[in-house]
């Protein structure tokens, strides 16, 4: 694509540049390379535009400070700087794509005599001596000049207001944008106080800024201006986040608000396996987009916490989060949990009626797991309430409308379901807009430790005890287990550990019976590993792992023949002492 195409798609103005006719522009990529450029770099630099093209920036000109701000994603316009003596001016659009930078248009022009007051270029050295702060690169951020100029802002503050950065550059604060209140940037420069956390209008939403000034040499040069919090509504879960937190040791976390409000979020879900992490990016990208989706997996795996976190993470986690168990509601309540009713509307019913599960979620996100236990006449019910957007409770004839994100989850293959006429056609297609598998323990065994762990740091809390870890032994049979009730089976293995433990480690005799009982034949073929028969393990576990049980046999062994003498076992295997320490301590052994 050549310079004018991109021009034309980024909608690039010219004018920003002063007159670009008489200025060297140039278009540079995400890296800061020089994709293209204009003819003027050889009457100003002496360049020749084939001679610096596809060089990074920083090889052809020494633009630094201005360069960190061109990484960051700034606009700027007439910034002074000085290249080969020369005193020039500095503009640069950014492209961003999904808050991503693809690059953008950078332009040098002569000052031409041009007299430029000096306190711009004070507004902007400050600014850039603000590292800390301006690398918060996704608030969005304003610098103005002692005018009220905009001197520079980047692309999420402009997104915040509803405009372009280089619309903003050159505008008064004060004007820049409108169906706002007015920007309190100028008091701040009078007072010279700065404004930490104060609630503001901004395109007609409630955000959390802070005001700076920019002092430097004892006087105010200008103001930079954050938006720490987007929405206002964020102040309040930060706080629940920080209550339960400083109280988790006194009691369970508990529900935030009567409507059920998600507990959990994306660093809930425990793991580092590639597949788990490939989850977690593929979750994250999905919850912003809005659509329903399915969540397939076997029971125990984490259904409901992926839920929480879709909610957490997506533009509904203001709202409310309702969860209900489509399984566990007999089938004659179940119209009246999902949709609710009006008073009278049967003998028993409740006075004054009873607001239904998506009224409840209204704005929010309503999780229906088990979702292939509900009859067909309800799927149809559902079907009408997805589609219509609205409602109607049991024994009324008024339609109420609803805005909820259904997140369902099964456990059960519900393919062969439809296939064999008990799941809806039509309902399937309408859940399984964005479908998440979640795999089942076996196949992240490596995850099997960073769960365990957390368990016992749960379960500490939760007995009173000091359990460290498990002895060498209990971990082989953990990870030797297949697991089929998934994490919730791993959390009721470490729990009976807790219940019989004696000491600070579990130990393999601590484990319920029927995990020693699988692996009865594991010795044997650790045995095997010994005598250099590693066959046996392939495609029963990951490299990684025959590999480290590999290497805790042979200090296992080394240490049985230097009699524990850990100076001789250095010795026989090779190493320096304390890196025998080292693989000690990783593999649990004394």
């Amino acid at each position: 694509m050549n310079l004018q195409e991109v021009i034309e798609r980024t909608e690039f103005e010219p004018t920003l540049h002063d007159e670009s006719k008489d200025c060297w522009v140039a278009f540079l990529d995400r890296d800061l390379k020089i994709v293209s450029t204009n003819g003027k770099c050889r009457e100003l630099f002496g360049w020749a535009p084939d001679d610096i093209r596809n060089k990074r920036l920083g090889d052809v000109v020494n633009l630094a400070p201005l360069t960190s701000l061109i990484v960051l994603g700034f606009c700027f316009r007439k910034e002074p700087k000085h290249i080969k003596g020369r005193k020039m001016l500095c503009s640069y659009v950014p492209i961003l794509e999904d808050q991503s930078a693809l690059g953008g248009f950078l332009s040098l022009g002569e000052a031409d005599g041009e007299a430029q007051p000096s306190l711009p270029e004070d507004t902007c050295n400050v600014a850039r001596s603000m590292g800390p702060l301006i690398d918060i690169v996704q608030d969005g951020l304003v610098v103005v000049d002692r005018e009220g100029i905009i001197r520079m802002v980047n692309q999420h503050f402009a997104d915040a207001v509803g405009s372009r950065a280089q619309d903003m550059i050159g505008k008064q604060i004060t004007e820049a944008y409108s169906n706002s209140k007015t920007s309190r940037l100028p008091v701040v420069m009078e007072t010279g106080q700065a404004e930490v956390g104060w609630p503001h209008l901004i395109n007609g939403k409630e955000v959390v800024a802070c005001r700076y000034p920019l002092i430097r040499e004892g006087r105010c040069v200008g103001a930079l201006g954050r938006i720490m919090f987007s929405d206002v509504r964020e102040v309040t879960l930060l706080a629940n986040q920080i209550h339960n937190l400083m109280n988790r040791q006194k009691i369970p976390p508990a529900i935030v608000s009567k409507n059920c409000d998600f507990k959990y979020d994306i660093n809930s879900i425990i793991g580092h396996s590639k597949v788990i992490s490939q989850l977690k990016s593929t979750l994250l990208r999905v919850a912003k987009r809005g659509s329903n989706i399915l969540l397939v997996g076997e029971s125990g795996t984490g259904k409901e916490l992926c839920a929480h976190s879709v909610h957490a993470a997506s533009k509904r986690r203001y709202g409310p989060f309702i969860k209900m168990n489509c399984a566990a509601i007999p089938e004659h309540l179940l119209e009246s949990e999902l949709f609710g009713y009006a008073e009278g509307a049967f003998t028993g019913a409740r006075k004054g009626g009873m607001v239904g599960k998506f009224e409840q979620a209204h704005g929010g996100t309503l999780f229906l797991d088990e979702i292939s236990d509900m009859s067909l006449s309800m799927q149809a019910k559902l079907l009408r309430v997805l589609q219509e957007k609205e409602v109607t409770p049991l024994g009324s004839d008024t339609t109420r409308p609803v805005d909820v994100r259904v997140v369902a989850a099964t456990n059960v293959n519900l393919v062969n379901l439809v296939k064999e006429e008990k799941f809806r056609k039509d309902l399937y297609f309408r859940l399984n807009i964005v479908a998440l598998s979640i795999p089942p323990l076996r196949e992240r065994v490596e995850d099997i430790f960073f769960i365990t762990k957390h368990f016992i740091d749960s379960f500490n809390t939760e007995f009173g005890l000091k359990v460290e870890g498990l002895e060498p032994e209990a971990w082989d049979l953990l990870k030797a287990y297949d697991f089929p009730g998934n994490i919730r089976e791993l959390r009721n293995v470490i729990e009976n550990g807790f219940n019989v433990v004696r000491g600070s480690h579990i130990r393999a005799s601590d484990l319920p019976d029927y995990i020693r009982q699988s692996s009865a034949l594991m010795p044997l073929e650790s045995e095997g590993c010994l005598n250099g028969d590693y066959s046996a393990l392939i495609g029963k576990k990951p490299l990684g792992q025959i590999l480290e049980e590999v290497e805790r046999n042979i200090i296992k062994e080394a240490i049985v023949r230097a009699g524990g003498n850990k100076l001789q076992v250095a010795s026989l295997l090779k190493i320096s002492r304390p890196g025998l320490y080292k693989k000690l301590q990783k593999y649990e052994l004394s």
